[in-house]
């Protein structure tokens, strides 16, 4: 009879569902330190990404401000070379207005007190031997001639 009351012995079951509340006590805290630790490697993940964004961010308007003062350059000279291709022009024109021949002439008489030549004051030289031009040989020119020859002679049978 010992043998059945053991075997409606409630006592080894009420132990069980103790052990089995402390198990669960205990998967409870492993899964609470888990996602405390799920958390706080995700919010450094999220620092980490916002951190890179807003690099980005300050990378993209860093290049927008260089670029946007590069180009005011190019304008500001753009526009100098256009004044100065104005200018240019204008000068070339002045030039060309001081430089007819009246105004030469003009300046030559008053300016630096020069005259026109009357027909007495010219004279004709007539050369009694026809022309011609006479090319000296330079030593140096004759000793390359005497170099070259034999070379010339070989590659030009």
């Amino acid at each position: 009879m010992d043998r059945m009351n053991v075997a409606y012995d409630l006592s080894f079951y009420e132990m069980e569902q103790e052990r089995q509340i402390a198990r669960k006590a205990k998967k409870e805290n492993v899964l609470i330190n888990a996602q405390t630790k799920f958390s706080l490697g995700r919010k450094i993940a999220n620092i980490i990404s916002i951190a890179a964004l807003l690099t980005l961010i300050i990378a993209v308007v860093a290049t927008n401000a260089a670029i946007t003062t590069t180009s005011t350059q190019i304008a500001d000279i753009e526009d100098e070379i256009v004044l100065l291709q104005s200018e240019k022009s204008y000068l070339e024109f002045t030039l060309e207005s001081r430089m007819t021949l009246d105004q030469i002439e003009s300046y030559a008489e008053n300016q630096l007190g020069m005259v026109k030549m009357d027909a007495s004051q010219k004279k004709y030289v007539e050369l009694e031997n026809e022309n011609k031009i006479v090319v000296n040989q330079s030593p140096v020119k004759e000793k390359l001639d005497e170099a070259i020859q034999p070379i010339l002679s070989y590659l030009l049978p």
